[in-house]
């Protein structure tokens, strides 16, 4: 990609990382490989940091405090560090924060939290030796169960790709680190209201290892990176004017042998 033949060494597979690359392999390689950080971070991440602020401060607040005015007050008090700028117009601005508020609402009071958490967005690094890798993941939220814990992810959108990602690597780093794979994995998609259930197994173990092992290869070969076709993250990008400018070079390149 650009012009960039070199090979680049992957030391720790991370989630956000992976997440960033699945996005447009572009954007991934401005930010962590060239290390353009932008003075804005892209819409969707400011938006995601709200989510994770709202949902953390939820889960820690005694079982009376759970209430939806809560949640409404949380929002709020976050929501307000996200420029409208940022957004397409103040109708997509406005769409995107009722979208919000309903989803997580519907999700954080649909049932009452009994204990606290396992874990609450805790960041774990384990050595994964058939990667010759570490990988490392945040947990969300990670609750009992009967038999085991339930992984719950809250994202603000995502997708197939996405949600195979986390199945992959949540079944893989619980059973390396833990010894045990999780009961279920519930990942909530906030602008769409959805929740996707995964019963893991260990055949997503050997699976997600295969998968891992492939999007390291993958992110160690700048030269064959392509860029997203989704419209939907290129116009939340802060790379867009840098990226048409890169694509432009790649094809004069073209022209010219």
């Amino acid at each position: 990609m650009m012009g960039k033949e070199h090979r680049i060494s992957i030391a720790t597979l991370t989630d956000y990382h992976l997440q960033d690359f699945i996005r447009c392999p572009y954007q991934f390689y401005f930010q962590h490989i060239e290390g353009k950080i932008t003075t804005q971070l892209d819409r969707r991440k400011k938006v995601q940091f709200v989510v994770n602020q709202v949902v953390s401060q939820y889960y820690k607040l005694p079982q009376k405090s759970q209430t939806t005015k809560k949640v409404m007050e949380l929002i709020d008090d976050h929501w307000s560090a996200i420029d409208v700028r940022q957004f397409e117009s103040k109708v997509h601005y406005y769409m995107a924060l009722a979208n919000i508020t309903d989803h997580l609402l519907k999700f954080l009071t649909s049932k009452i939290i009994e204990y606290p958490p396992l874990f609450l967005y805790e960041k774990f690094n384990i050595n994964i030796e058939e990667l010759g890798t570490e990988l490392s993941l945040t947990f969300d939220v990670a609750e009992w169960s009967s038999n085991s814990f339930i992984i719950k992810k809250y994202l603000v959108d995502t997708d197939e790709d996405m949600n195979l990602l986390f199945n992959n690597m949540i079944s893989v780093f619980c059973k390396k680190a833990f010894g045990q794979l999780p009961e279920r994995i519930e990942i909530f998609s906030l602008m769409e209201g959805k929740i996707e259930t995964y019963i893991p197994t260990m055949k997503d173990v050997s699976d997600g290892l295969e998968y891992l092992y492939i999007m390291k290869n993958l992110l160690q070969e700048p030269k064959k990176y392509l860029k997203t076709d989704s419209l939907t993250v290129c116009n939340s990008c802060s790379y867009q004017k840098r990226c048409y400018e890169g694509i432009n070079i790649n094809q004069e390149r073209c022209h010219s042998h």
